[in-house]
């Protein structure tokens, strides 16, 4: 150790600078272990999982409405007044029920997802739980959904990334 005054060397267990009389001050102690690092999985990873969730919902309501768009152009008297589909009738008999039922489920689907990435945005306390279960609802979708529910479930699934989300999000209101 060296004098913080004169630069002489002092022995140690010294208590004053031979050369200069300046006390020794003591170095202060390095720490057995690092402090945590803050930047766990989930800390890394959840913006972009939101921001993944809510395109996922734009996009599936963007899917909608170009495949009605199509199919709107191919069966003339089934999707109104378009009089210029190549196949006439609806090909699977009277199903007047066929359209909007898989409307109402793109559309809870995709509220769903718009639902879990804000939630995520926000880090609600149940946010969590809420994007496991929709990546279980949606991991059987192909490509974008199987994408998205696979990186999900990686970030939020396992055991250590519950501790780590809860000191992240906000206390309930």
């Amino acid at each position: 150790m060296y004098c913080g005054g004169c630069g002489q060397l002092i022995p140690p267990g010294q208590q004053f600078c031979t050369n200069c009389g300046r006390p020794v001050v003591a170095a202060a102690p390095v720490p057995a272990t690092p402090p945590p690092y803050f930047y766990t999985r989930v800390h890394r990873h959840i913006q972009a999982l939101s921001i993944l969730w809510i395109a996922y919902a734009a996009w599936t309501i963007l899917g909608w409405l170009i495949a009605m768009s199509i199919f709107g152009g191919m069966f003339h008297s089934y999707f109104g007044h378009w009089n210029h589909g190549p196949w006439g009738e609806f090909p699977f008999g009277n199903m007047a029920w066929f359209v909007p039922l898989i409307t109402v489920i793109l559309i809870g689907r995709a509220a769903l997802s718009l639902i879990t990435g804000l939630a995520l945005v926000y880090r609600a306390p149940w946010a969590r739980i809420l994007a496991i279960v929709a990546a279980f609802l949606t991991i059987i979708k192909p490509f974008t959904g199987t994408a998205l529910a696979i990186y999900t479930l990686w970030v939020l699934l396992p055991g250590a990334s519950g501790q780590e989300y809860e000191q992240l999000a906000r206390p309930a209101l």
